[in-house]
């Protein structure tokens, strides 16, 4: 076997755990999911998943970090850009974000699950470079945006710009996995398209951060 096509067959069993991994995550729940599992839908044996992750919460990470290099690339084309005051440049980074997400559920599902991964086996400290690995841009522009906003007047200036950012970085994910855990049950209980109810939760915060007009 060539370099290339060996480096080509280890590339393509890599993507295939990952795409089998990520449909049993998505099913069934990272917790549930044991590597034979992986491996069964894989279509390998649980020697050769070996041979690319040494556990799941690995493979987890790698999910986590292929999507999150997706949004990287959506929002250095379609949000960074985004010429306006600072309100207006969060307003376009949140509503594009949730936009985005209600016509990719199975990955607020994913995240929603990580996320439950993360708060009950894994420390801050332990997960905080994965997670801020594709999203730091993402982060650095929600800061600049609200320290714009405070200096133009479009946000208020009686809260802090390190607390609105806490805020800001906590909603998302809380969002997130409202809609990835609870998914279609959320307009079963309501009668109204989830959409509809996320869109206005997100006006209901940003309205909060929003300097008065009077």
């Amino acid at each position: 076997m060539s370099t290339t096509i060996y480096v080509n067959h280890r590339e393509s069993q890599r993507e295939g755990i990952l795409e089998a991994a990520e449909e049993l995550f998505i099913q069934k729940g990272i917790e549930q999911v044991t590597i034979g599992k992986i491996a069964k839908e894989a279509r390998l044996t649980r020697a050769t998943i070996y041979k690319y992750f040494s556990n799941k919460e690995e493979i987890a990470k790698e999910i986590y970090t292929n999507m999150t290099e997706g949004w990287r690339e959506r929002h250095e084309k379609e949000v960074w850009s985004f010429a306006g005051n600072g309100y207006q440049r969060l307003e376009n980074f949140l509503l594009s974000f949730f936009a985005y997400l209600f016509q990719n559920p199975r990955e607020a599902r994913f995240i929603s699950e990580l996320n439950y991964l993360y708060a009950k086996h894994w420390s801050a400290e332990s997960f905080i470079q994965t997670m801020r690995g594709n999203l730091q841009d993402d982060f650095d522009f929600v800061h600049e945006s609200i320290q714009q906003g405070i200096e133009d007047g479009s946000l208020r200036a009686d809260i802090e710009a390190d607390v609105i950012l806490a805020a800001f970085f906590n909603f998302l994910p809380g969002m997130i996995n409202r809609f990835g855990g609870m998914g279609d049950k959320v307009q079963t209980e309501f009668g109204l398209n989830p959409e509809t109810i996320f869109i206005q939760v997100c006006r209901i915060f940003l309205d909060g951060l929003k300097a008065s007009s009077e």
